[in-house]
Parts: C-alpha cells; structure tokens; sequence
C-alpha cells in the first residue's frame, strides 16, 4: 500500500513538474478560434497606434485576433492580452509574471470576458493605458492559468 501511495505521488509531482508555464499568447489563441489575425505586442511607453489599428479593423470586419499590451506592474512585469473571434466575443486576460509580490512563484493568468464589446472612442482615452475596445460589462473568468 505504502509503495502504491509513493508511485503516485511521484507521478503526481513529476506531471505538476512538467506542466506548462501559463502562456499567454496560446491562451489568447485558444479564445480567438483559429485563423486570428496576430496584432501583434505593444511593448511598454510605446506607440501601441499599430497594434489599435489592427484590432479595431479585425473587430469592425468580423475577423478573429489577438493582441498583447504591456503594463506598468507595480513590482513584476504584466500583459494584457485581448482576443476576439469571428462571433464577436472578447475576451481579455491578463498576465502577471509574479503575482506574490517579488517573491517569484510561477506566473498566473487571469480573465475576463467583454459584454457587448465597443469601440472605445472617448475623446478621455489614453492609448498608453488602455485599449481600443469598451464593454457594457465584463464576466470574470478568474485564473485560467497558474
């Protein structure tokens, strides 16, 4: 018995040992359905105008896509991730490299799914914060990953 218990639990530990890292760029493109247009990934402080242009043409047109957009965290790098697909459903994530605070556990993904997804054309938007979509309301996802 006790050698039953001890074979699984090292199989146990040996599969959490080889799990995945939470990816956010394949989590975006599970929710984008195939055939997605890449945007593409704004880095921090830049000029994320391109990567805007190309989701509000996918989003306008019906197309799947998927973008990335880095944030400012407060002690750990974060990206926001945004997916669409061909029915019009957005879903959002959000990536954070160590949500512990500094104290480097594994990252974890969190999401987000838009209610009646917009163009976020308010003259109060700031295209280095926030991206080009809006929504009624969001449904939380919780953690998808991590």
């Amino acid at each position: 018995m006790k050698t039953e218990v001890l074979g699984f639990l090292v199989v146990v530990v040996a599969a959490a040992a080889c799990s995945p890292p939470c990816e956010l760029n394949s989590g975006l493109r599970a929710r984008a359905g195939g055939g997605e247009s890449d945007c593409g990934h704004a880095l921090l402080g830049t000029d994320a105008s391109a990567v805007d242009a190309c989701v509000l043409a996918a989003f306008g047109s019906g197309k799947a896509f998927v973008a990335q957009y880095d944030r400012q965290g407060v002690d750990s790098k974060v990206v926001f991730g945004i997916a669409g697909d061909i029915h019009g459903k957005v879903t959002f994530l959000l990536w954070d490299g160590d949500p512990s605070g500094g104290s480097g556990v594994d990252p974890v993904i969190s999401g987000d799914v838009c209610v009646a997804p917009s163009v976020d054309s308010s003259p109060a938007r700031n295209p280095f914060m926030t991206h080009p979509l809006t929504c009624m309301s969001t449904t939380s996802l919780g953690r998808t990953c991590g």
